[in-house]
């Protein structure tokens, strides 16, 4: 939702030729075409130690032996060969790259982090799937209108879900924005996202087809449970709004290399999917004119409200659900479109997501969650 925290007189969105921060022009190298092959999704050089040292590195903190008894052990007549630690200089240290700033950077993203007065959920997530010949990236970041004021720092309102079914045949996920004006919407958030993949889980276990998925029933259900939770701790029901949109993915490419896809939405959480030059909203348009950055719907109030869509998916096509806070700079930013588009391309790792939606940008100040989700290329190419 947008904020009221300001970082200067607004700018107009600079040309889709404006550069990047160095560091992520570093990165960027030339750009991949939609069909391409997955990169692979090893660390990139930019996260690497800086120590001069080749092969020294810190040490982790998986438990001693752990990676041993994961690994399958191949029978083997040559005695075992004692592993040595070398040693770690002092000086080593791990380096990330800053995120990368779009058009003109914001003041309020070097200022240090503040905790909210109550505890609150991580201010950082993310995760790393594979279902299917799927690849699934997920991150989830505070904005910087929640984090740098010690007297009104929040937790973070924005959630997603990631999960399958019984079967492991569909990929279910769902994403939330809690409005920044409703006291307990990250509680909201978090609910809904676990509601609606649950609710979608239900049907498929219970053999309802992908296309007959009852989105109104879904939807229905999360505001129930959005409900239910403020009437337990004594909130009201204009305390606990909030936005949601859910997709579900089947797992395997079929014969014909495209899949139908489902998905549903409300409010201002959006859907995309990646064309060969640029992305196409498939959900989750925000109204223009005077009642622009205005909602009407949204949960527990308006579940009815509830759009479908059935599209179909194609081989080395990226399809992203996002929170406005991403959402907002692939409509309004030239540059940042364009900069989506090339590095969401293949998958990346969570890590590079979480670095990615973390963005700097002036008066861009809000939460930020993505949900990107890859197919395999038509020769079946992956990372």
């Amino acid at each position: 939702m947008p904020e009221d925290v300001a970082d200067g007189p607004r700018q107009d969105t600079g040309p889709s030729a404006a550069s990047s921060s160095p560091a992520s022009a570093a990165r960027t190298g030339a750009p991949a075409p939609a069909g391409a092959q997955w990169h692979g999704t090893t660390t990139p050089a930019l996260w690497q130690s800086t120590s001069s040292v080749v092969g020294e590195r810190p040490s982790t903190a998986t438990p001693a032996g752990e990676e041993d008894r994961m690994v399958p052990k191949r029978p083997t007549a040559e005695p075992a060969v004692p592993m040595v630690r070398k040693h770690v200089p002092s000086t080593a240290a791990w380096v990330c790259p800053p995120p990368p700033v779009m058009y003109q950077p914001s003041r309020l993203a070097e200022l240090p982090w503040r905790l909210p007065p109550q505890p609150a959920p991580p201010g950082l997530a993310a995760d790393s799937a594979r279902v299917g010949d799927l690849e699934v990236r997920a991150a989830s970041v505070v904005g910087p209108g929640h984090r740098i004021d010690e007297t009104r720092a929040g937790p973070r309102q924005d959630s997603y879900r990631i999960g399958r079914d019984a079967a492991a045949r569909h990929l279910v996920v769902a994403v939330a924005d809690g409005m920044s004006d409703s006291s307990h919407s990250d509680t909201a958030a978090a609910v809904a996202t676990l509601s609606l993949v649950n609710s979608l889980r239900r049907q498929l276990d219970e053999g309802v087809p992908l296309l007959h998925l009852d989105h109104r029933t879904a939807f229905l259900e999360a505001a129930q449970q959005v409900h239910a939770i403020a009437r337990q701790r004594q909130w009201s029901a204009d305390s606990v709004r909030t936005v949601a949109v859910a997709a579900v993915v089947p797992a395997d490419t079929p014969p014909n290399g495209d899949r139908g896809i489902w998905l549903a939405g409300l409010g201002d959480t959006s859907a995309w999917v990646r064309e060969p030059r640029r992305w196409a909203q498939l959900l989750g348009e925000k109204e223009q004119g005077p009642d622009a950055g205005r909602l009407r719907t949204y949960l527990p109030h308006t579940p009815e409200a509830v759009e479908r869509r059935h599209l179909s998916l194609g081989p080395g096509q990226a399809l992203v659900l996002t929170t406005d806070g991403v959402g907002d700079a692939l409509t309004e930013l030239t540059q940042a479109h364009d900069w989506f588009h090339h590095h969401w391309a293949a998958p990346v790792t969570a890590l590079d997501l979480l670095l990615h939606i973390n963005y700097d940008s002036h008066q861009r100040n809000d939460d930020r969650t993505a949900v990107v989700v890859w197919t395999p290329s038509a020769d079946g190419g992956r990372p």
